[in-house]
């Protein structure tokens, strides 16, 4: 949250000198206006220009770190599992973080 110094014209609005405002990073992925049914999981999206880890000058300098540590803990996951399902009923809860977007849980059932 901060507050504008000058003026400025955004998007077809005006933020005026002075104004609050609030970014919220949780919904950047979800913007209707750059991904159709934004809403909706879809790991073939393409293009799929997500924000997830900055972009630009502000992109994460731990970005290669994260991408190794993710293969590695999933194909860990995935040899040590012969099987990975959700348990039914299956339904998502969201986390209440208004800042980062998650799950509060993903309840799964495994076999070895």
């Amino acid at each position: 949250m901060f507050k504008l110094d000058v003026t400025r014209h955004f998007d077809g609005h005006i933020i005026s000198k002075g104004q609050v405002v609030l970014v919220m990073i949780g919904s950047a992925n979800r913007d209707e206006s750059k991904f159709s049914n934004a809403d909706t999981f879809d790991i073939h999206r393409d293009p799929n220009p997500h924000l997830a880890l900055g972009k630009g000058i502000h992109f994460c300098l731990g970005a290669p770190l994260v991408h190794l540590e993710a293969k590695n803990g999933l194909t860990a996951l995935l040899k040590r599992y012969s099987a990975i399902e959700h348990q039914e009923p299956f339904t998502l809860h969201p986390s209440e973080n208004s800042a980062v977007y998650g799950l509060r849980s993903l309840p799964l059932r495994v076999k070895s």
